[in-house]
């Protein structure tokens, strides 16, 4: 009888062991069945005024299983620290909703509407910022994160265009293609 207790023992340890491990994931492969970025960091942003230091919050979800990475939701937040350049408050700070989000392996692409501006040439509810992230991996030898973006028009679209990237001075870009 102890034998059989033993071994049904065993076998209960390794049952609940193996899903836990073959589930946990980083990015890809299993998890949520939805795209997903999600970062806080600091990196250089192109402005029409030139490039500035900035640090940039995100948290976007897209769940369009055709590609187009609208519908989606998410919040995003943007300081840009202008020095005071051309009058510009330092810094400048930007926020708003996601209105389209698209992840293809580790690369997103995003669209965020500014819903709130503290400079008057960046115009809430009209102006967005297209973006683009890319996710290199957790460990001390991959190399960093990449992110870029730039001021856009109105629009909810975000298809995955070739934007060239530059890598992140610190933090970290988190990006799952779950569709």
């Amino acid at each position: 009888m102890r034998k059989y207790f033993g071994g049904l023992l065993a076998v209960f340890a390794i049952v609940m062991l193996v899903p836990g491990t073959a589930l946990a994931t980083h990015s890809n492969g299993q998890g949520p069945d939805k795209d997903f970025q999600n970062g806080a960091y600091k990196t250089d942003c192109p402005t029409p005024f030139g490039t500035f230091p900035c640090h940039v919050h995100i948290a976007a979800q897209g769940f369009s299983a055709t590609g187009t990475g609208v519908p989606a939701k998410g919040q995003w937040w943007l300081e840009i620290f202008s020095g005071g350049f051309a009058g510009f408050p330092d810094p400048v700070v930007l926020s708003g909703e996601v209105t389209c989000f698209n992840a293809i392996g580790s690369s997103g692409w995003v669209r965020q509407r500014v819903d709130q501006s503290n400079v008057g040439v960046v115009v809430p509810g009209f102006h967005t910022i297209i973006g683009r992230a890319i996710d290199n991996g957790e460990g001390s030898n991959d190399p960093e994160d990449e992110s870029t973006g730039f001021l856009a028009g109105p629009g909810t679209t975000c298809p995955p265009i070739g934007i060239a990237t530059t890598p992140i001075d610190q933090g970290n870009i988190v990006i799952h293609d779950g569709i």
